[in-house]
């Protein structure tokens, strides 16, 4: 049984929360908000759980032994470093840390615990979409180059517009588009391509110091990726991979959406269709059967590969930071 203790009460907690209840084998043990009120205030009318305001008491409950964080993104390495130092398998948000500094510490402290997961939550690539594409992309031959976009007006963009300092939009909580959505493309050149061998970020800057929005560019050896990233504008452009005159199409590239093969003479065959349903429900699974059968060789190669994968993307999104210019209080050890 995976039984997990929720660290924040956004949006994005209550749909990995719901996600944890369908899923056999998981449940609800804990929630941590700032106040007890909010904590409270998290649980629906049928749910029981313990709520904490205090983070030394939510970890020392042994009925926890797995810990979701869903707080601001320069929040998640102190509260990651305290759960694995309590023994608590930890599955953080996606930027899993500000700064590759931060990832090698925790990579250090688990080493000091070694029956303890760490699970970055990009939730995408747990998906039958993303496995599909990643099938195709094996079979298309030599890649000639792809386009990942995910462009997406942001719920809190008013609010900024409006003089207000929402924590995505601020350098004080690792915030920003590249952080953000921006996440979701560095994975999908990452899982499908492996480590580029340069990165760089061209991003429009905000008064805050972070990006509103950006262009990325992947140089690999004979092909490069281009990431169109916002959180300031919609966009119904889609994600291509090219190989010759094939064209593996889907939707935004956190998403994902139908996955279709474009063929050179026009013809167009569907791969996968657009998932239905909790789109964090395969994440679930998948760390639950990860945790549960942490033992078998299956299961720890898996965990190598997403560990792998999520240094990876941490070492990307810090060159392509650095290439733009872009500094967080975090990088100077200033965690909030």
């Amino acid at each position: 049984m995976m039984n997990v203790g929720i660290i924040g009460t956004g949006w994005i907690s209550r749909q990995f929360a719901d996600a944890v209840q369908q899923q056999q084998g998981a449940r609800l043990a804990g929630i941590l908000s700032r106040t007890r009120e909010a904590a409270e205030g998290f649980r629906r009318p049928d749910e029981t759980y313990p709520a904490y305001d205090d983070i030394e008491e939510f970890l020392a409950d042994s009925q926890i032994d797995t810990v979701y964080i869903a707080s601001p993104n320069s929040m998640h390495y102190g509260q990651a470093a305290k759960a694995i130092s309590a023994e608590k398998n930890v599955i953080v948000e996606k930027p899993a840390f500000s700064n590759p500094a931060e990832f090698a510490k925790i990579e250090a402290l688990l080493l000091q615990h070694p029956h303890v997961r760490f699970f970055e939550a990009a939730r995408h690539i747990h998906t039958d979409a993303f496995r599909s594409i990643a099938s195709q992309v094996g079979d298309m031959g030599a890649i000639s180059g792809a386009v990942f976009s995910y462009m997406k007006y942001s719920s809190k963009y008013d609010a900024f517009l409006a003089g207000e300092t929402p924590n995505i939009f601020t350098a004080r909580f690792s915030g920003g588009a590249l952080q953000d959505l921006g996440v979701y493309l560095v994975y999908d050149a990452i899982a499908l391509f492996g480590t580029p061998l340069s990165a760089q970020y061209h991003p429009l800057l905000l008064p805050t110091g972070t990006d509103a929005m950006g262009t990325g560019v992947l140089h690999y050896q004979h092909f490069d990726v281009t990431l169109l990233i916002s959180k300031t504008v919609n966009s119904q452009f889609g994600s291509e991979i090219y190989a010759g005159r094939q064209i593996l199409s889907f939707g935004n590239g956190g998403d994902l959406g139908s996955v279709r093969l474009v063929e050179g003479d026009g013809t167009m065959r569907e791969i996968c269709q657009s998932p239905t349903g909790n789109p964090m429900s395969e994440e679930v699974r998948d760390f639950t059967d990860a945790i549960q059968a942490s033992t078998e060789p299956a299961q720890q190669s898996r965990y190598s590969c997403w560990l792998k994968e999520s240094r990876k993307v941490c070492e990307t999104l810090w060159q392509m930071r650095q290439s733009a210019g872009i500094r967080f209080p975090a990088d100077d050890g200033d965690e909030r």
